[in-house]
C-alpha cells in the first residue's frame, strides 16, 4: 500500500441487515497482531481464512498475516478494511469472503455481493492501499449445496470484475472442490461439510500460492 491519506475516509454506510460492529473485539485482537515483516501478505475474510492453521507454512518464506474472523460476511471486510488491511501496508491482499452471505433461508443476491466486492476494492484504494488483491472463489460446500447456483453466479460476476482490472486476480479454487457430477465433494471438507479439511487446504494452497508468490515478488 502507498502511504495512507492524512484523513482516511469515514466508514462506509452500513447496509440493512449487516452488523459489522459485532466484530469489534475480534478486529481489535487481529489489529494488535505483530506483523512478521514489513509489507506482509494479508489474508482477510471469514472462517476458512481464520482456520487455515498451515497458512504460514504453505506460503513460506513469504511473510503472511492471518486476519480471518469466523462467521464474517463480505461487508464486514469492507467495513474493517482500514484496521485489518490498509494499516498493514500489505504487499498483497488475499480475500475469502462472501460464503456466509450465501447461507440460510435469505441468501444475498450475487449482484449484491459483486457490489460489495467492488466496494471493498474502492475502499482500499481510498485508504491509499494500492496493493494487488487476490479474491479466492466462494467454495461450493456440501452443507450449503442448495445455494450452489448462487455461489457459481457470484463467482462468475466477481471473476469478470477482476478480469477487467490488472490489479485484481480471481482464483478459481471452487471447481476443484466438485465431484465428477459437478456437486460439492465431501472429501475436501471436515465432518461439518462446511469447512475445509487438510486436503482441502492443500488444494487451496496449490492454486493460491503461485499467484500470490508472483505478485509478491513483483512488489519487492
Amino acid at each position: 500500500c502507498a502511504s495512507a491519506p492524512a484523513a482516511p475516509p469515514t466508514p462506509p454506510p452500513i447496509p440493512a441487515g449487516e452488523d459489522p460492529g459485532r466484530w469489534e473485539a475480534d478486529v481489535a485482537a487481529l489489529a494488535a497482531q505483530r506483523s512478521p515483516a514489513k509489507n506482509p501478505v494479508v489474508f482477510v475474510g471469514s472462517s476458512s481464512i481464520r482456520l487455515w492453521s498451515s497458512l504460514a507454512e504453505d506460503m513460506a518464506p513469504m511473510p503472511v498475516l492471518n486476519c480471518g474472523f469466523g462467521g464474517s460476511k463480505l461487508f464486514d471486510s469492507v467495513y474493517w478494511a482500514e484496521e485489518l488491511v490498509a494499516r498493514r501496508e500489505p504487499a498483497v491482499v488475499v480475500v475469502f469472503a462472501g460464503t456466509n452471505d450465501l447461507a440460510g433461508d435469505a441468501p444475498r443476491a450475487p449482484r449484491w455481493l459483486l457490489e460489495r466486492f467492488e466496494e471493498l476494492v474502492a475502499r482500499l484504494r481510498d485508504l491509499g492501499c494500492d496493493a494487488p488483491l487476490v479474491y479466492i472463489a466462494i467454495s461450493p460446500t456440501p452443507s450449503r449445496a442448495e445455494h450452489q447456483a448462487l455461489v457459481e453466479e457470484t463467482n462468475r460476476l466477481i471473476a469478470a470484475s477482476c478480469a477487467a482490472d490488472p490489479q485484481l486476480t480471481f482464483v478459481d479454487t471452487a471447481s476443484g472442490l466438485l465431484d465428477a457430477g459437478g456437486h460439492p465433494d465431501p472429501r475436501w471438507f471436515q465432518g461439518d461439510r462446511l469447512h475445509l479439511s487438510p486436503e482441502g487446504y492443500a488444494h487451496w494452497a496449490s492454486e493460491i500460492r503461485p499467484i500470490v508468490e508472483r505478485l509478491y515478488e513483483a512488489r519487492r
